[in-house]
């Protein structure tokens, strides 16, 4: 009795709702009428002539029972061209989870540019073994560990291009109540692109998973490496930078601290080919330059001795090898092919191809090759040093 009597006032809410005839919502087809109304609101309801005559109960080719046939006959092909015209705003009712399943943003950058949470204009598209490998696996891993499909899926593979699932993953990283992903996807998006920041992106990843005995694949150092992900953000932060940007660069070195332990100055220069392993308590100064293909190990220090301003932090070679918990203090250079000990201190320049150790670090050896590749820290040669690096100092265990 209780239905009977709202069942009206239901009928005539959907009515005022919808801008319906009087008539055209009755209880027994009105899950149906309500459906076709809602797709008749947004792809005009010309556009689908059969459902909107279902609809309404009239005719629009041959009349509307009322005397007015030829009337809505004019009416009706009037409908149907302009339907014709709108065609394309048809709606994909059967469209799948995997293509409309995501939050869509859109957020007009310029009079170019528009971006959205599933695609972004002027993608590239040359083939790259790296990326193709990245998702290989992440479909293997998909069919091995099915808990994980859906994480795989937004993070890898529904991303057409690396740039787009390295954006992905660091908007997630960072983003918080006041940092929507949505917003943050777009502006990395806009630094990713260029192809230098790119190719530099790609190669660390490729170092990464090869310097590493502890990493497996390219999937696992993208998903899962924080050094990774905090020096992807900064080479973001470092575009900003460089732009007079600064309050963004900030925000994203603040939020990168936070987030991964890694407190890198957007001012910073690094090279390609870097690898930052394990990355916790890892401190680049403002005027730090890095070279390509050198490696450091957490709780490396960088930093400047005081409060001297200008050029005040150490500039690193190529192919250079920091230790963890090393500290390399002042506007020094430490020369192409060295390495520096764990725990050592560093306060003086350091020749090319030099091994270094202690507090203050001291010359005990050479080193061959690339040693920020080899990642080889035993101490070949520390015998046939004149003194012990690390004579006078007391370890308490």
């Amino acid at each position: 009795m209780m239905k009977m009597k709202m069942a009206p006032r239901a009928a005539r809410s959907c009515r005022s709702r919808l801008s319906l005839p009087a008539g055209t919502c009755g209880l027994s087809t009105c899950r149906r009428r309500l459906r076709l109304a809602l797709r008749a609101k947004a792809n005009e309801p010309e556009e689908d002539g059969e459902a909107w005559e279902e609809f309404t109960g009239r005719s629009l080719r041959n009349g509307n029972g009322n005397g007015a046939g030829s009337a809505a006959s004019a009416g009706g092909r009037a409908r149907e061209a302009v339907g014709t015209a709108n065609a394309t705003r048809s709606i994909d009712e059967e469209g799948t989870w995997r293509e409309q399943g995501f939050a869509f943003y859109q957020n007009k950058q310029d009079d170019e540019a528009a971006w959205d949470w599933g695609h972004v204009s002027l993608e590239h598209s040359d083939f790259d073994p790296v990326w193709e490998s990245v998702r290989r696996q992440a479909e293997e891993q998909s069919r091995a560990e099915p808990l994980l499909s859906s994480y795989l899926y937004s993070s890898v593979l529904c991303h057409k291009t690396f740039e787009k699932a390295l954006a992905n993953i660091l908007a997630n990283g960072i983003g918080d109540q006041n940092l929507l992903t949505t917003q943050l996807f777009p502006t990395f998006m806009s630094v990713l692109q260029k192809e230098e920041v790119r190719k530099a992106a790609l190669l660390d990843l490729q170092v990464t998973k090869d310097r590493d005995p502890a990493c497996n694949s390219y999937l696992e150092a993208l998903l899962n490496y924080k050094g990774y992900h905090a020096l992807q953000l900064h080479r973001i932060s470092h575009d900003f930078y460089c732009n007079g940007r600064g309050v963004m660069a900030q925000m994203l070195q603040s939020r990168s601290s936070e987030v991964y332990g890694v407190d890198i100055h957007p001012g910073a220069k690094f090279g390609k080919g870097i690898l930052v392993d394990h990355g916790t308590g890892v401190v680049v100064g403002e005027t730090a330059v890095i070279g390509d293909n050198s490696s450091l190990l957490q709780g490396v220090t960088l930093g400047g001795t005081g409060k001297a301003s200008g050029d005040r932090h150490p500039k690193l070679g190529k192919n250079v090898l920091i230790g963890a918990q090393a500290t390399v203090l002042g506007n020094i250079s430490i020369g192409d092919g060295s390495m520096v000990a764990a725990g050592s201190v560093v306060l003086k320049d350091v020749p090319a191809s030099t091994l270094i150790a202690g507090i203050p670090a001291k010359v005990v050896g050479s080193t061959t090759g690339m040693p920020s590749t080899l990642m080889d820290q035993v101490f070949k040669g520390f015998e046939d040093a004149e003194t012990d690096p690390y004579e006078g100092i007391e370890y308490f265990l």
